[in-house]
């Protein structure tokens, strides 16, 4: 093989060299993306602390079983909410479904704790063509938790917040003042870690904060980075030293689909601890596909929770003698999300529409018998207990006393023969009693530890003592024959409460089998295909399919032109502004053959034949593998980070930190799809034919040229304005060139047509 020949297979050879560095780049993100490189010091200051509510109830009866099952000890409950976005361009649901939710449910509800799992603010304006947190949105935050007085409730306890992806939005560090969540949120740390004490356990509750620590643009993946793993292991190696642990909460926006954990300082992982958790209770998906998206992984159950902001959902989560129950509830409004006319939240506080007004129907929860669809996997629960206890326990939040209350209780359709007694005021003192049926308090003692100090190998505790308000729970309990449904098939319970003076009721429905046994999670196949799929992981593979495929097909077409074809021609045009079909006809006469061949093999070769069309696309292919393929000011400005910094396939780069690794993937074989592997497939067929373009051919190609402007355009700016757009080889320049290929091959088209007249018409025989 001569110079001449081997010049023409520099291209490949450099192909392979920028695939083996790709790969390198993808593994050094993928490592440095979950390790904070700038603000590590400052994270590991504002990680949580972990805290311990010591609740204290010296009228609590813990006797035998029986007596367990019959009141109300060993009994607490938390809510959970997600997905707020709240907007000054939302006048239905998003604040005011907040506002209505701590203004009415809450002192109806009253649970122990309350959790909001992120996406408080929605940082998003002109249709998303603008994003970036928004102090306004989160000033509207802060002060509807201040006039509902949820900040001072249980002495500052109650609420619990964690940041969720559009929390972060263009926030380049926790330091920054465009960080609102440290100013106006609750929580105000990455996270959170307590263990609630009781005299019948210990049950703990970690909160993770899955926001990058460097968040350019708009995140839809989480990254649990270094700092966070080290407050998890360490919170969840101290759990493991309590013998009276029970169950293990952990909170998290992202569901572990989409989110990317790192390893801990000492090399500790996620997998190491799943054993030991409960529940996993995540949001992000809204009403992606349904309003329950729940999912067993290897060790747990995970419950994602639907949005706040539109479907008003809400989650009760109850732990009675160790059986965890839970159940979602959408709020009681007549319409969802409900129009409140308003998006000022001064104008709702100060004049409530009407329906706050509003009776509300009673709201039920069945805690005993376990729910037999969700067990779960810790072996914590005593499952065989509550069935075989005797008693149907029911929690009921209603507006009116428990006199005016009927609860009805039905077992596969067939209402049962059986008494409901209120017990919830069983643990109140006389005085309580007389007062219109208010739950008891409790004392709760909180002990603090603070940071380790310099020179210090273990953290100091201190202890505060605080009086909390620990409410009796509004329970019911019925004796149930629970052996007649020994059978070993499952069942459904149903319990109903009306409310006799405004005549509303509301039920809650479990299944339950008397041998213990799970039943299937009856979920559809794609809520839990969502939340077992793992994306940070499955992306890569089928971005690295994509891309193959239109290498593969591209690469082989132009070898055999470089084999076959180039060597037998000087005369070849450069740009698809003549055809060649006629030209290289003797080497391509085998592909003539066959309907496949010729149809689908080869346009491409006569394509990529042509150097104008191969050497362009083929470079800026492999240069989305190496360089960023965006750049311009995608951050905001910051202490220890620059605004200047890079997209490429395997993330953001900015100021020497790696972050949103796997967002990139998704968004990039997407528009790979969309626009490059589209238009090559238009340029390849079009160049193929030499016919006269039809009418509805240029309809067609002037849409999808339209469409793609916009995607490329839309999306690059909002990254970085146009300095972003100018800067972009990938979408916007391989965009351009492409069209330019593809108006140069139209333009051919129409020039070189000749209609045939009948006279000139060769006589066929």
């Amino acid at each position: 093989m001569d110079l001449i020949k081997l010049k023409h297979y520099w291209i490949f050879i450099i192909t392979l060299l920028f695939y083996c560095i790709g790969c390198i780049i993808h593994f050094i993100a993928q490592k440095n993306g979950t390790r904070p490189q700038k603000e590590k010091e400052i994270l590991k200051k504002v990680s949580p602390s972990t805290v311990l509510f010591n609740s204290k109830n010296s009228n609590a009866t813990v006797d035998t079983p029986e007596n367990d099952y019959a009141s109300p000890s060993n009994l607490f409950y938390f809510a959970q909410i997600s997905d707020i976005h709240m907007s000054l361009d939302y006048n239905k649901g998003a604040q005011g479904h907040l506002l209505f939710f701590l203004k009415k449910m809450i002192p109806l509800l009253d649970p122990q704790f309350l959790f909001i799992t992120g996406d408080i603010a929605n940082s998003k304006k002109y249709g998303g063509m603008k994003v970036g947190t928004d102090e306004n949105e989160w000033k509207m935050y802060h002060t509807i938790l201040e006039k509902t007085d949820i900040l001072q409730k249980n002495n500052g306890t109650f609420l619990w917040d964690l940041r969720g992806n559009h929390d972060c939005f263009m926030v380049p560090e926790w330091s920054s003042p465009y960080n609102y969540y440290r100013t106006y949120s609750k929580t105000k740390s990455r996270g959170f870690s307590f263990l609630y004490e009781t005299s019948y356990g210990t049950y703990s509750f970690i909160g993770l904060d899955g926001c990058p620590a460097f968040t350019p643009s708009n995140p839809f993946f989480g990254i649990i980075d270094e700092v966070t793993m080290d407050t998890y292991t360490e919170f969840m190696d101290l759990v493991k030293t309590n013998k009276k642990n029970r169950h293990n909460f952990v909170f998290l926006h992202y569901p572990e689909t989409t989110a990317k954990f790192g390893t801990s300082s000492t090399g500790k992982r996620w997998e190491d601890y799943t054993k030991d958790i409960s529940l996993l209770l995540t949001g992000h998906f809204h009403n992606i596909i349904g309003d329950q998206i729940y999912a067993y992984h290897n060790n747990y159950l995970e419950i994602e929770l639907s949005d706040f902001k539109l479907h008003g959902k809400y989650r009760i989560v109850s732990i009675d003698n160790d059986i965890v129950s839970f159940t979602d509830y959408s709020l009681p409004l007549p319409e969802l999300p409900f129009d409140f006319k308003t998006s000022n939240v001064e104008d709702l506080i100060n004049q409530p529409p009407w329906i706050f007004q509003h009776p509300i129907a009673p709201i039920v929860h069945i805690t005993s018998p376990k729910n037999s669809r969700y067990i779960l996997k810790t072996n914590r629960e005593p499952v065989k207990e509550s069935l075989t206890s005797g008693y149907v326990r029911v929690l009921v939040f209603s507006q009116q006393s428990p006199n005016d209350l009927k609860l009805s209780l039905f077992i596969d359709g067939k209402e049962q023969q059986v008494q409901f007694n209120y017990v919830g005021d069983q643990l109140q003192n006389s005085s309580t009693t007389k007062k219109n049926n208010k739950r008891s308090l409790d004392t709760i003692n909180i002990f603090l530890k603070k940071e380790k100090k310099r020179g210090e190998t273990t953290p100091v505790a201190t202890m505060e003592s605080q009086s909390i308000e620990s409410k009796v729970p509004p329970l019911w309990v019925a004796r149930w024959q629970s052996t007649s449904y020994d059978d070993g098939r499952s069942h459904e319970l149903k319990v109903v409460a009306f409310d006799s003076k405004t005549q509303l009721k509301g039920e809650n429905t479990i299944t339950f089998r008397m041998d213990g046994q799970k039943d299937d999670l009856d979920i559809p196949l794609r809520g839990q295909f969502l939340l077992k799929s793992v994306f940070p992981k499955l992306l890569p593979i089928l971005f690295g399919i994509v891309y193959l495929s239109y290498e593969a097909i591209i690469l082989f077409s132009r070898l055999y032109a470089v084999k076959y074809i180039i060597p037998n021609h000087d005369n070849l045009p450069f740009l698809p502004d003549r055809y060649i079909g006629d030209l290289i006809f003797s080497e391509t006469k085998s592909f003539h053959e066959t309907f496949f061949k010729k149809t689908f093999i080869l346009p491409f070769i006569e394509a990529f034949t042509l150097n104008g069309i191969f050497y362009p696309l083929q470079i800026l292919v492999i240069y989305m593998l190496v360089f960023p393929s965006r750049v311009g000011l995608m951050s905001r400005s910051s202490e220890h980070f620059s605004r200047f910094c890079g997209e490429f396939l395997y993330g953001f780069y900015g100021s020497g930190q790696w972050t949103n690794t796997y967002d990139q993937y998704g968004i990039f074989m997407a528009t790979f799809l969309l626009v490059l592997y589209l238009d090559t497939l238009l340029i390849v067929f079009a160049n193929h034919r030499h016919e006269r373009n039809h009418l509805l051919t240029l309809i067609i190609l002037s849409l999808i040229c339209g469409f793609q402007l916009i995607l490329s355009i839309s999306t690059t700016y909002m990254h970085g304005g146009i300095l972003t757009v100018l800067l972009s080889p990938f979408p916007v320049w391989i965009y351009v060139y492409c069209w330019f290929l593809l108006i140069m091959i139209i333009i051919r088209r129409f020039r070189s047509y000749k209609p045939v007249t009948p006279e000139l018409a060769p006589i066929q025989i």
